[in-house]
């Protein structure tokens, strides 16, 4: 038996109905990761984390695919199968192709980008690996590229948005395993 219980709709509080409509909304959808339906016995844990989704991972983002194809690499380096298929999901219906994203992993050096979407990746694979790694002189050199101190923010927000979702739907998909 798993640690955690998937609930139906009818056994959800209203507020974790709200939620998950909210999920299916974004998601276009009727169909929402069993990883909602586990954290709805908690709505807090669950509005939380759509809120993360809504204010970091915006439709469409001011970095376009950029966001999606941080958050794929993110959940293949943390080994989050659900979060790795989120990503991709979202990346095929922008019109990526099933061996591109595959290369994308593979060889994330080799990504065909623009500098500047570069920076973005590269940037946001960086503060959500090791945050206390980054030096004074990369803030500097993405301003030097163009970014604003805003965008920069934004990126940092992406990649803890990407860490956060790699932890919870991670530990989450262990305690729904039988």
């Amino acid at each position: 038996m798993a640690f955690f219980e998937v609930l139906s709709e009818d056994q959800m509080a209203p507020e974790a109905r709200e939620w998950i409509g909210v999920v299916k909304k974004r998601k276009k959808s009727d169909r929402v990761d069993r990883f909602y339906y586990a954290s709805a016995a908690h709505p807090r844990v669950l509005k939380t984390f759509v809120q993360a989704l809504e204010g970091f991972n915006p439709i469409p983002s001011r970095f376009g695919a950029c966001n999606y194809i941080a958050g794929m690499l993110i959940a293949h380096a943390k080994r989050c199968r659900s979060c790795f298929e989120t990503s991709r999901t979202a990346l095929g219906s922008l019109g990526f192709d099933e061996s591109t994203l595959d290369r994308m992993c593979e060889l994330p050096q080799m990504l065909p980008l623009s500098e500047r979407e570069r920076h973005i990746i590269e940037f946001t694979l960086r503060a959500a690996r090791d945050p206390q790694g980054l030096k004074p002189a990369e803030f500097g050199e993405l301003e030097r590229a163009g970014f604003s101190r805003e965008e920069v923010l934004e990126m940092i927000g992406i990649a803890a948005y990407w860490n956060l979702a790699t932890t919870l739907g991670s530990a989450v998909d262990a305690g729904l395993r039988e």
